[in-house]
């Protein structure tokens, strides 16, 4: 039997770790015919860099307790990457490869990720996997995370979002500064989903493809989205169900004006508004995923997961 090795993850392991991913991803889809149609799959993906790794690198600094590796006979065969705010935890990644099954690297990738922690108490856990693949499901199902919401990659022609008027004289803003607007992202946030997210969002808007629009009606902010240069849309968060159809809208129209031929969107089955929505603008479904986690959140039908499942 194989000799198995754990350490936490380095620099220098990020072109391989992102191999790895993306080999890992593209046999689950492959196995479950679903290679050709995901945006996701690597022959769809750009080139991976020798240097450059934005998302790891802020997993390195701010949760390298979360950040593991399994190595056998000196090649990478497993990873998980898992980040904390306040007393949410998250699990970003968890891969092995195809040639390292079966091994329990998976398990033992899982309880390492488990301990961590930045002090607070642990209140809740979540993540996204393939809606397709039971041995993951189970895996975390074992471990208190549960399935909660279907979730659905939707696309659609660029072409074919409808600009209509919001009934809410909704304003959008384009966020430039992030100190500006940290204070009231924290807020839409706890409001939403109880928890902050400032690493998260400092990241993204060091994130040159990605755009932080803040909504509002009169002077109250309501909501914000990312758009981003792809066509995607999310994250995107309201504090009200009333508002959240017309951000949501505003938001397709932003990321049509982008450029890109098709907007997209990670869209959970429950939210009647997000659904009716996405197929109003002609969006179909091309590829099926499961958002799971230990406690339901408050206001789940106010949000927009970002598009990878990488965090919420």
């Amino acid at each position: 039997m194989s000799d198995v090795s754990y350490r936490k993850a380095k620099v220098e392991d990020f072109p391989e770790i992102l191999a790895l991913i993306r080999s890992s991803f593209d046999g689950v889809l492959r196995e479950h015919g679903f290679f050709d149609t995901s945006p996701f799959a690597s022959s769809k993906l750009p080139a991976i860099p020798q240097q450059g790794f934005p998302w790891f690198e802020m997993g390195l600094k701010e949760d390298n307790e979360g950040f593991w590796v399994a190595e056998v006979g000196g090649e990478i065969a497993g990873i998980t990457l898992s980040w904390v705010r306040g007393s949410l935890w998250y699990l970003a990644h968890l891969f092995v490869s195809p040639a390292h099954q079966g091994l329990n690297i998976g398990q033992n990738l899982m309880e390492r990720a488990m301990k961590h922690h930045k002090g607070h108490a642990i209140t809740n856990r979540a993540l996204v996997t393939f809606a397709y693949n039971p041995v993951s499901i189970s895996l975390y199902a074992r471990h208190g995370i549960y399935p909660r919401e279907p979730l659905y990659w939707m696309e659609g022609p660029s072409q074919q979002v409808k600009a209509e008027v919001s009934s809410t004289k909704l304003r959008d803003e384009k966020i430039e500064d992030f100190e500006k607007a940290r204070g009231i992202l924290n807020r839409i946030d706890e409001l939403t989903l109880g928890y902050p997210r400032e690493k998260n969002h400092e990241f993204l808007f060091r994130t040159p493809s990605a755009r932080c629009y803040l909504f509002s009606t009169g002077k109250e902010p309501v909501g914000y989205a990312y758009v981003w240069q792809s066509g995607r849309v999310g994250p995107l968060a309201t504090v009200s169900h009333e508002t959240f159809r017309d951000v949501l809208r505003s938001a397709f129209r932003l990321a049509a004006a982008e450029g890109a031929a098709n907007v997209g969107i990670a869209a959970t089955g429950s939210n009647e508004q997000l659904m009716q929505v996405a197929l109003e603008q002609r969006m179909r479904i091309l590829d099926t995923y499961l958002f799971m986690s230990s406690k339901p959140f408050p206001n789940f039908a106010n949000y927009v997961l970002y598009p990878t499942g990488a965090m919420l």
